[in-house]
């Protein structure tokens, strides 16, 4: 069995910029008899800088999409962002 949960890391800020990393993690696990083995693994998918002149996000391929297309593609993320950009959010940016 498979778990996938697509999720914003704790907001961090360096030297002025707010960073937001979003972040997949996954777990499989297998039963085997009496054992059961489990695999996990995180890995990068966004990253949101907000600075004085607004909000950006880059996929980690470093190819900068909007946040509502991000916010599409994996729509658990939009919880964790709309208290901090609900503008942005509701605007087609």
């Amino acid at each position: 069995m498979q778990k996938e949960l697509v999720g914003c890391e704790k907001k961090r800020e360096i030297m002025g910029l707010k960073l937001i990393p979003v972040v997949r993690s996954t777990i499989t696990w297998v039963k085997l008899g009496e054992t059961v083995a489990f695999y996990a693994f995180r890995e990068p998918v966004y990253l949101l800088i907000e600075t004085a002149l607004g909000v950006r996000i880059w996929r980690v391929t470093g190819e900068e999409i909007s946040l509502q297309q991000a916010c599409s593609e994996y729509p658990s993320i939009r919880e964790d962002l709309v208290a901090d950009y609900s503008g942005l959010l509701t605007q087609g940016h």
